[in-house]
Formats: structure tokens, C-alpha cells, sequence
């Protein structure tokens, strides 16, 4: 871009992150796009981050800081979107970081389109700081209007055919947002959503939006902790009640016919299935099934390996380790030797070909990463009929806990 014509906003909420909020900053900062301004909103951290947060005013005149009472992430985003200056605002999670180029190929698409969104589709998610894969990989690129949202964008937010397979990724941090539609956007949920904002704030964004672009640009870092310990969120029913009641509220107000509703509607439901699955499956468990829910194939009884040491694998060993109706023979997973020190000893996937069992369950969100691993498990010698998958045709109204 040969005229930096467009100013941006780049908020920062921080929760007692200092860690890898060096990094986070650093890699803001060094942005080759530089009409920019940094905003850091500390959402009521404790002293050595506050001090850590005004220690950057000090390092780069484009940080602003902000203190405030801790009020959560939508509250933090609200305050840095009220903050900024910019023409649009883009937002990084304070333990993530971003590639130089990341701004100025995002903005080099916004300008002379003037979209309320701008989407980079591709994004890493690191293990660690070495240690990447491609979290997405999107091809579509482009500018479209609101009337050519329903065959060209939704089509391709959340897919109904595949779980969970996305080529508009879901989190803030994938897009930029004009400064005023941010605004508005976050102006429509309340404070206590606590869980699942990212996907609230990019749903109703794309129901407002009159016109999106997007660049297939891989920049953005996303951290995740492998070694992390399975956290069950309390009352995570109570948590995405509101979720689903936000979306679908918006939704029926939107000026999507009948039919175009009732696909949205599906879609809504998908992110929240997703969430009970990472955050609490027990709660999965409340209708009475034969067949281990979502996987319709592998009925009560059976002998079953967990493919995939995430939040999915882990959530699903820890309800059936204490259960009787499935047995778990094992945990693999591909990178094994990373989880070395985890809660649940996991193992090579060579080490099932020797055990006895019913079912491989393909514990795995990411539509791409799994069909990797689905070959990568035929290859290995895992027969087909063997191999468990998330059935989507029992994704429906009966099974969501409201």
C-alpha cells in the first residue's frame, strides 16, 4: 500500500498476562504498516502487570493504556473500541502474536472496497513457539456485497456439512472491523456473556455487515498450550444459554427469509455443540442415547481408542474413564512426545495397532487436521470400518441441553 491513508486500531485486552505479553507487543509494534495506534486495556490485572502495561508507553508513542475494573473480555474489547482513533480496529489476544505483514495485507484489501469486515482466513495455531500447523487453509479471497452474502460468505462461515469446518474463521482476531460497526456490533451483547464472545461479536457482525473482504494472508499466531490440564467450565449451560439466545434473537431480526433463518439457525448450533465438547461433554451425556454422542457408530459397550489429546480428547477420556457402558483402552496421538508431563499419559499411534479394540474415536474439531489424520490412521493400518467420526445428522435441536 503506497499511501497509509487508513488509520488503525489495534486493542490488546490483558488479563494478568506476562508471560508472553513481550512478545504479543513487540510483534505489534514492528508492524510494517505503521499508521497505527496500540491499545492496551488492562481488565483489572494484578500490580506486576499493570506496571508491565504502562512500562510500554515509555517504548513506542502509538501505545495508549488503559486501566479499568475487571468486567471480562467483552467489556475490555468495549472500552478499546470507545478508545480508538482508527478508521478500523483489530484486535490480539495478549498471549498470541502477529507477522509484520499481517495489517498492511489485511488494509491493502480494505482500501478503495471500504468493507464493515475484513477477514485474514488463514491463521497458525502454535504449540509452541517453534511448533506450528496451519490452522486454516482458505482459498477464498475477495470483495462482496450484502446481497451476495447468502451464496458467496455463509455458505463458507461454518459449514453444515462438516464438523467443525470453517473458511471465515470465528475469532475477533481473524478480522478488522470499521471503528463505527465495531461499535454497534458490541453495543448488542451484554456483559454477561462471559464464554464464547469472539463467536457472538463475528456472528452478529456478518448479520450486520454490508459489505466483507478477505485475503487468504497466514499472520496471525494463536498459542495453544498443549500440556494445559482439561478445564470443565461450571454451569457452562447456563454460560452459552445466552449465547444461543443472543444469536438466534438476532437472527429472526435479521432480513434473511425463512429459509435462509433456518439455515443460520443450523449454523448457530454447530459452535455451540463445539463448546460443550471442549468445555464440559458430561453435560452431552443428559440424553439418554445407545451410541456414544456425536459418534453414532460406536454403540454402548465397545472397546474405544481416543485419537487426539486436545481439550476434545481429553473432556471425552475424563467423563468415560469413571463410566461403564465404553471402555478406553488408550489416548494417541500423533505428537505424543509434547504432552510428556500431561494429566492423561498418552501414547504412540503405533501402540494401537497391538491392543484390542472396537473403534478409533477421531477426536478432533478441525475438518482439515482430521481428514489428515483419518489418512494418516488407514495408513497405517487402522481399518476403515474401525475409524469413528463425528456423525453430523445427530447434531440436532434434541441433543442441544436449552
Amino acid at each position: 500500500m503506497e499511501n497509509e491513508n487508513l488509520k488503525l486500531s489495534i486493542i490488546i485486552p490483558v488479563y494478568n498476562e506476562i508471560e508472553y505479553l513481550e512478545k504479543c507487543v513487540s510483534s505489534v509494534c514492528s508492524q510494517t504498516y505503521k499508521n497505527l495506534e496500540i491499545i492496551l486495556v488492562d481488565d483489572g490485572s494484578s500490580s506486576p502487570c499493570c506496571e508491565m502495561c504502562d512500562s510500554y508507553l515509555l517504548k513506542d508513542k502509538r501505545i495508549k493504556v488503559f486501566h479499568k475494573k475487571n468486567g471480562g473480555s467483552i467489556s475490555a474489547r468495549r472500552k478499546g473500541i470507545e478508545e480508538a482513533a482508527g478508521d478500523y480496529v483489530a484486535f490480539v489476544d495478549s498471549d498470541d502474536w502477529v507477522e509484520p505483514d499481517l495489517y498492511k495485507e489485511m488494509l491493502e484489501i480494505a482500501n478503495g472496497n471500504d468493507p464493515d469486515m475484513v477477514a485474514a482466513s488463514n491463521y497458525y495455531r502454535n504449540y509452541t513457539e517453534e511448533q506450528s500447523i496451519n490452522a486454516y487453509d482458505s482459498r477464498r479471497s475477495g470483495f462482496w456485497k450484502k446481497e451476495e452474502f447468502v451464496t458467496e460468505v455463509f455458505p463458507y462461515f461454518i459449514k453444515t456439512e462438516e464438523f467443525f469446518d470453517t473458511e471465515f474463521p470465528i475469532p475477533m482476531w481473524a478480522y478488522l472491523f470499521k471503528t463505527d460497526f465495531a461499535n454497534d456490533v458490541i453495543q448488542k451483547i451484554e456483559d454477561k456473556i462471559k464464554t464464547a464472545e469472539d463467536y457472538v461479536f463475528t456472528m452478529l457482525a456478518f448479520l450486520n455487515a454490508k459489505s466483507f473482504a478477505a485475503t487468504t494472508y497466514r499472520g496471525y499466531h494463536y498459542r495453544s498450550n498443549m500440556k494445559s490440564k482439561t478445564h470443565t467450565i461450571n454451569n457452562v449451560k447456563k454460560l452459552l444459554y445466552p449465547v444461543y439466545e443472543t444469536i438466534n434473537d438476532a437472527i429472526k431480526k435479521s432480513d434473511y427469509n425463512f429459509q435462509e433463518q433456518a439455515i443460520l439457525k443450523k449454523k448457530n448450533r454447530l459452535p455451540l455443540y463445539h463448546a460443550f465438547m471442549i468445555r464440559d461433554y458430561r453435560i452431552l451425556f443428559e440424553v439418554e442415547d445407545d451410541f456414544l454422542f456425536p459418534y453414532s457408530k460406536v454403540k454402548k459397550g465397545s472397546k474405544i481408542f481416543i485419537y487426539g489429546a486436545g481439550q476434545l480428547g481429553k473432556q471425552i477420556y475424563n467423563v468415560l474413564k469413571d463410566k461403564t457402558d465404553y471402555e478406553v483402552v488408550g489416548v494417541a496421538d500423533r505428537n505424543w512426545q509434547l504432552y510428556k508431563g500431561c494429566e492423561i499419559d498418552i501414547v504412540a499411534p503405533e501402540k494401537m495397532l497391538s491392543l484390542d479394540y472396537d473403534y478409533v474415536i477421531i477426536a478432533i474439531i478441525y475438518a482439515n487436521i482430521k481428514k489428515e489424520v483419518k489418512d494418516y490412521l488407514l495408513e497405517m493400518g487402522v481399518e476403515k470400518n474401525k475409524i469413528a467420526e463425528v456423525d453430523m445428522n445427530v447434531m440436532d435441536e434434541n441433543h442441544l441441553p436449552f
